[in-house]
């Protein structure tokens, strides 16, 4: 998804990661269930790996 963030002269990233999730978190609402479903199952799966969000959220 982040070639589409990137100029396409550019062969490197040009947003920086935190730049990059606020345009992600900005497009959810209007973001085709295609693109949104694994963008969101790769967020779970990384909260998922955190100690600190497993003990957190382990119960739920």
């Amino acid at each position: 998804m982040e070639r589409y963030l990137k100029a396409n002269t550019s062969k490197k990233r040009t947003y920086s990661l935190f730049r990059q999730g606020c345009m992600y978190y900005k497009a959810l609402p209007m973001m085709r269930e295609a693109e949104l479903r694994p963008l969101m199952e790769r967020f779970a799966q990384l909260v998922r790996e955190q100690l600190v969000f497993r003990e957190a959220f382990g119960l739920i």
